[in-house]
């Protein structure tokens, strides 16, 4: 019995001194599949930047931490489902690096209807913005896209605030 007792020990200890290895490893590869995935963030800076006048003043727009991004070609657009609420007010803004490419900022409601909405444009034509007080509580989609200005597809992120 004290045989199996003192394997079963040595053992343990021989599996204990391997899992700071693995552990080690897992962690390398989660943080290196991450860099890869991870969009460059000086795209989100460039709304936050185009942001900051809102994010100011008497009735300031709190920005979310959640935000999205991506690559988009010249000629397609992309949807971004939120769930928006009524008694707030919304603003997105939606960037890209190249400030030769044109782009367009619009949402709709959960039916596909196009929301009215104010177009906020910046000196900066790789930034877009809108603004809108939904009527009702509901989801509704972020319909950004890219117009042919440019040949090459474009890295993006688009940010958020509400008040």
């Amino acid at each position: 019995m004290r045989v199996r007792s003192l394997s079963t020990v040595l053992f343990a200890i021989a599996i204990s001194s391997l899992v700071p290895f693995f552990v080690q490893a897992e962690a390398e590869s989660v943080t290196a599949e991450s860099e890869k995935t991870e969009p460059p963030d000086d795209i989100k800076l460039l709304a936050q930047s185009a942001a900051l006048p809102a994010l100011t003043g008497k009735n300031p727009f709190i920005l979310r931490e959640s935000w999205w991004n991506g690559t988009i070609e010249p000629g397609k657009a992309k949807l971004i489902q939120a769930q928006l609420f009524r008694r707030n007010e919304y603003q997105f803004w939606f960037a890209v690096p190249s400030v030769d490419a044109g782009l367009n900022l619009n949402i709709y409601n959960g039916e596909g209807e196009l929301v009215p909405s104010e177009t906020i444009s910046y000196d900066a034509t790789n930034v877009v913005s809108a603004r809108l007080a939904p009527e009702l509580t509901g989801i509704y989609y972020i319909r950004i896209s890219l117009k042919t200005t440019v040949k090459d597809s474009q890295d993006w992120a688009v940010i958020y605030g509400y008040r």
